[in-house]
Formats: structure tokens, sequence, C-alpha cells
């Protein structure tokens, strides 16, 4: 069985793959890692999040009392009436992620980038080591204020920025509405977590793509090498055929004549001198 022409051709620049594969094995390897004082570190996108837990109240609150005592009832005068805190936590949840506590938190730490950091809230479903993204059954009072940034200092700073500044924000919506103190809602800070490392973008992607490209350009120059030598050697024999095309095409009538007039000078020789045996009949005879 023939071994392909291809094959052919990259076995014969095998010291060149060769060379290419070290060359895309060092370019992979600063695709995917990068040398920071002394230490290897991943180029992989890092995100971490930080989560300041609040939990909206008020001062009629019963969180804390085994029973509700007794009142006696104004005649003409409806009881006060308590909100479902947790249906308010889940709207405060799309204040904290609006743009005017963006703005604020901006002024305070700086302009967040686009692509890796953000604000968000999120109402608690889950007991306290639950993960929202596997949301509970309960309906809880909670508010999570959550920060995503590249390094986790930055990622608890924005937390701690944008809890501020929403709790700034409910108080002074609550004073330009004038609703008295015993009706107001109350926030309080339960917990500033910790940064935690969230989901990375896969390290491999980079270098395994970066290594393919670099070999694949050096088996386009293996090639790209074989079709210029061949062309090259292709060329000595065309050009002395062309010399000789052009030799004969160059010679004129003359040189045809005296060509002609040699054949036949040639010919009239062989034809002068008869042969003296000839042959007749079963025998020979000579004159």
């Amino acid at each position: 069985m023939e071994t392909p022409k291809y094959l052919q051709t990259l076995w014969s620049y095998k010291w060149l793959l060769a060379f290419g594969v070290v060359v895309a094995a060092i370019a992979a390897f600063f695709a995917g890692f990068t040398v920071t004082n002394g230490q290897v570190e991943s180029r992989a996108v890092k995100s971490y999040t930080a989560g300041t837990t609040v939990l909206v109240t008020s001062p009629s609150d019963t969180l804390y009392q085994a029973q509700i005592p007794g009142r006696p009832i104004e005649e003409g005068v409806t009881p006060a009436e308590p909100l479902d805190l947790s249906a308010s936590a889940q709207i405060y949840a799309y204040i904290v992620s609006g743009a005017r506590i963006r703005d604020h938190v901006e002024s305070e730490v700086g302009q967040l980038d686009e692509d890796t950091e953000t604000i968000t809230a999120i109402r608690r479903t889950t007991q306290p080591a639950g993960d929202e993204r596997f949301p509970g059954s309960l309906k809880l009072p909670v508010l999570e204020v959550v920060g995503t940034a590249s390094t986790e200092d930055r990622a608890e700073e924005i937390s701690a920025a944008a809890t501020t500044a929403f709790l700034g924000y409910v108080e002074a919506e609550q004073t330009e509405q004038q609703i008295p103190a015993e009706n107001r809602v109350q926030l309080e800070v339960l917990t500033e977590g910790k940064a935690v490392e969230g989901e990375t973008s896969n390290p491999a992607i980079p270098i395994v793509i970066t290594f393919f490209a670099v070999f694949l350009a050096f088996v386009a120059l293996a090639f790209v090498l074989a079709a210029f030598r061949s062309r090259r050697a292709g060329k000595p024999g065309a050009q002395r055929g062309a010399r000789g095309a052009a030799a004969r095409s160059d010679a004129g009538p003359a040189d045809a004549a005296a060509s002609g007039a040699v054949a036949a000078d040639a010919a009239s020789d062989a034809g002068g001198q008869p042969d003296e045996h000839v042959l007749v009949g079963a025998g020979t005879r000579t004159d």
C-alpha cells in the first residue's frame, strides 16, 4: 500500500514539525498560565462573591415573643395591620440591583468592571448554610446583598458599600415620606460574609486552542516549503526544453538546405557503388 503524498511531505519535514510541537507547547503554557513573582498562576478568570445578610423587621415585630398580649380595641378605629415583610424583601432585592444603588457604590469604591463586577440581592429561601442556586420553599424577610468581583477583597468591598447605600436609601425615603418611627421598616445587618470563590472559566480552553493553532501553523509551513522546493526542482528541465525549442526556431532556411544536401550526398555515395553479388534464383552470380 502506497503512503499518501501528504504523509510523505510531513515526514520529510519531521524535524520542523518537532520544533513546532515545542513552540506550540510553550505558547500554550503562557496562554494558560502566568509567572508572577516566581510563582505560576492560572490565567483563568476567577470570580468571588461576598454577601451581607440583612433582616427586614419593624418596631412591632413579634419575633422574640411567645404570645401577643391582649389590648383594648377602640370603637371606630381599625387595628394595626402588619405587612408581609418577606414580600417587601423581594422588592428590596430589585432596589439593590438598580441603578441608584450602583451609582452610589461606584462613587464610593470606583467604577465597576462590566465583565467581572456586579451588585445584586436575593431574598433568602433556605437555611443559612443553604445555596440559593437551589432555592428552598421558605419565604423569609431576609435579604442578602451580594457583591461579585475577580478578587476577594473587591467582592467584600462592593457588598459592604451596596449594603450601606441601601440602608441610607431606605432611611432617606422614610424621611421624605414622613413615616412615623413606629411604622417604619427597620433593617438590621446580621452578617457580613467572607468572599467565596465561585465558578471560574475553564483554564484548559485557551491552552488547547493555542497549542493546535500554533502546531497547525507549522504544518501549513511544511506544505508551503514542500511546494516551493518542488517548483524549484522542476524549473531546470523546463528551461532546457525552452532553450532547445528556441534554438530550433532560430535555425534559418540556409541551415535546413545544408542539412538536406548533406543527406543527399550520403545517399548518393551509398548508391554509387553497386553490389557485386546479385541473388538469382537459388544461387548467387558474380559479375
